[in-house]
């Protein structure tokens, strides 16, 4: 694989990105935005604790709200980056393959400090499992809740299924327009990508691990 990750993460850590005051971080041709990683677990957390107290049958689709969230930033997030001037500047050369699309962006969030992204293992058009550990969803979870019976990183989960479906389903390396017709294409074709937090540390493993794979093999 010729993506240096190094050098991927120290250029934009080196990138001075920081909020302005209206807390948007103007970069990759998107705005990303900048608060704290706890304003975000508060929510969430707080959505999925509010709907089980009140209805626990409908836990799983309290999850499957959060997992769509996650499916939806990850399209246009990671979908924008990969479209941007500042992707073609310093990944782009690097690449030599599809994978490597996986790989150059996965640097990228590494640089963004959610956590330490590794990929363990990639079958091209096929799997992905991802480990994670330093995750701010399960630290976060931690220092508000007792150990948890589930696992809890919804938006890494969500985002790591969001990465597959746009290298493989949507093909992002032919720049697409991120609308929300290639959206719903994308993500209700039966054969698109779904990730599986088999691994959390909010519910006591030594880290988070991702396995994405086709909805029908």
């Amino acid at each position: 694989m010729a993506i240096d990750e190094r050098v991927i993460v120290e250029t934009v850590t080196g990138m001075g990105l920081a909020g302005n005051e209206e807390g948007l971080i103007p970069a990759f041709g998107l705005y990303l935005t900048n608060h704290y990683a706890d304003f975000y677990n508060r929510i969430s957390f707080g959505v999925l604790g509010a709907l089980v107290r009140e209805n626990p049958e409908l836990t799983e689709d309290a999850v499957a709200l959060l997992t769509e969230a996650a499916h939806v930033c990850a399209f246009h997030t990671f979908g924008g980056i990969m479209s941007s001037v500042e992707w073609d500047a310093l990944v782009q050369p690097m690449i030599e393959s599809r994978e490597d699309w996986v790989l150059g962006m996965m640097a990228v969030v590494n640089a963004f400090g959610w956590g330490r992204f590794r990929v363990a293992e990639l079958l091209p058009g096929e799997r992905l499992v991802v480990e994670l550990r330093d995750s701010y969803e399960s630290s976060g979870y931690l220092e508000s809740y007792p150990q948890a019976d589930g696992p809890r990183c919804f938006l890494a989960n969500g985002g790591m299924a969001g990465l597959m479906n746009l290298v493989y389903q949507g093909d992002i390396t032919r720049r697409p327009t991120l609308t929300e017709e290639l959206y719903r294409e994308v993500f209700s074709d039966p054969r698109s990508f779904r990730s599986h937090e088999r691994l959390c540390a909010a519910k006591g493993d030594s880290h988070c691990e991702f396995v994405v794979e086709r909805m029908q093999g």
